[in-house]
C-alpha cells in the first residue's frame, strides 16, 4: 500500500502491518510551527488512532529555543504544563526520508488546546470560508541559506562569519545548480518522496541561497507542506554536512529572504472567486476587499508571521 492512499484509520492499521513496522513517527507542530514529535510503538499507535494520546502542552508555551513564555496565559507555571489530548491524522501519512519504509504521521490538539494549536486554528479561519461559500488554496514559496556548517561550528562561531556553499551573489545560476545538482536531486527526490512536490527551485540572490516554490494545494494541505518542507530540508542539509536556514535575516551584510504565502478562493463550483475580467485589473469584489483585508490587518498578521526572534549574549 503507498502511503498516499492512506485515508482512513484502517489504511493507517493496515499500511503499518503490510510494512512489518514496529514503531511509527507521529508528529505535531508547535506555536511557532515547527515539527515536535515522536516515534511511536506500533501498539501505542494503533491505540492512538482509536482513542487518541496525549502530548506535554508546554510546545504551546514556549519559543523556538524551549525557552518558556513568561506570559503564557493558555498554559505556563500556573497550569503546571499537562498533557493535552491529540488526535492522529491518518490521512497525513508520509513515508519518511531515507528512513528504510519508516511512515509520518501528523496530529493536532484537540479539547481546549485546539484553540491555541496553529493547525486548529487554521481549521477554524478555513471553516469560516466555508460557510461563506468559498474553497482556499495556496502555495508556499521559501528562500533559505545553505552552509558548509554543522549545529557545533555554527554555535562555536557564535552564529557569526558562517561559510555559505557558495560566495558573492548570482541569483538563478544555471552554473551552481549544476555545480550543486547533487544537493538539488536530493530536495527534488525528497519533494516527492514526502509529497510536498516543488515546482521550481533555483538559486537566488545571496551567498549560498536557494529558493523553492511547493505546487498548490488546498490551504491546510499546502500548510503542512510548507512546513514539513522546512523541517526536512534541514534534515536533509545536516545528513549531507550541510545547515540550512530559514531565518528572514541572518545578517546585515546580506539580504533577506522570504516565505511567500500564495492564496486564492474558488466557489464551490469550482470557479475562481478572484477574477472578473469586467472589473478594473480583472480584480473581483471578493479579490479586492480580500487585498483591503490584508492591508487593514496587517499589522496583526505580522505578530504571527513575522516575530522576532531576540539573540542575546551569554
Amino acid at each position: 500500500m503507498d502511503a498516499r492512499e492512506v485515508k482512513t484509520i484502517e489504511d493507517a492499521k493496515r499500511i503499518v502491518t503490510e510494512r512489518g513496522l514496529s514503531h511509527i513517527k507521529v508528529g505535531l507542530f508547535d506555536n511557532d510551527g515547527i515539527m515536535r514529535g515522536k516515534y511511536m510503538s506500533k501498539d501505542k499507535f494503533f491505540s492512538s488512532l482509536d482513542s487518541g494520546f496525549a502530548f506535554c502542552d508546554v510546545v504551546l508555551g514556549w519559543d523556538s529555543k524551549d525557552q518558556l513564555y513568561d506570559n503564557a496565559e493558555f498554559t505556563g507555571w500556573h497550569t503546571g504544563y499537562p498533557d493535552a489530548p491529540c488526535r492522529i491524522l491518518p490521512d497525513t501519512c508520509r513515508d519518511v526520508l531515507e528512513e528504510d519504509g519508516m511512515l509520518l504521521f501528523i496530529a493536532e490538539f484537540t479539547g481546549e488546546a485546539e484553540t491555541v494549536c496553529p493547525r486548529g486554528a487554521l481549521r477554524r479561519v478555513l471553516k469560516k470560508f466555508d460557510e461563506l461559500g468559498f474553497d482556499a488554496f495556496a502555495a508556499l514559496e521559501y528562500e533559505f541559506f545553505v552552509f558548509n556548517e554543522t549545529p557545533k561550528s555554527v554555535r562555536e562561531k557564535g552564529f557569526r562569519n558562517l561559510d555559505p556553499i557558495t560566495p558573492d551573489w548570482f541569483g538563478y545560476s544555471m552554473i551552481r545548480n549544476s555545480v550543486h545538482s547533487g544537493l538539488y536531486q536530493k530536495l527534488l527526490d525528497m519533494s516527492e518522496e514526502m509529497d510536498f512536490p516543488i515546482e521550481g527551485i533555483h538559486t537566488e540572490t545571496g551567498p549560498g541561497v536557494v529558493e523553492a516554490a511547493l505546487a498548490v494545494d488546498d490551504a491546510l494541505s499546502a500548510a503542512d507542506k510548507g512546513a514539513l518542507f522546512k523541517t526536512f530540508t534541514k534534515v536533509l542539509a545536516q545528513r549531507n554536512d550541510l545547515m540550512a536556514t530559514f531565518m528572514a535575516k541572518w545578517s546585515n551584510d546580506y539580504p533577506g529572504q522570504s516565505g511567500h504565502i500564495h492564496i486564492s478562493l474558488r466557489n464551490k463550483d469550482g470557479s475562481t472567486a478572484f477574477h472578473d475580467p469586467s472589473q478594473p485589473h480583472n480584480m473581483s469584489k471578493i479579490q479586492r476587499h480580500f487585498v483591503a483585508g490584508l492591508q487593514r490587518m496587517m499589522p496583526e498578521v505580522l505578530a504571527m508571521v513575522a516575530p522576532t526572534i531576540k539573540l542575546t549574549a551569554g
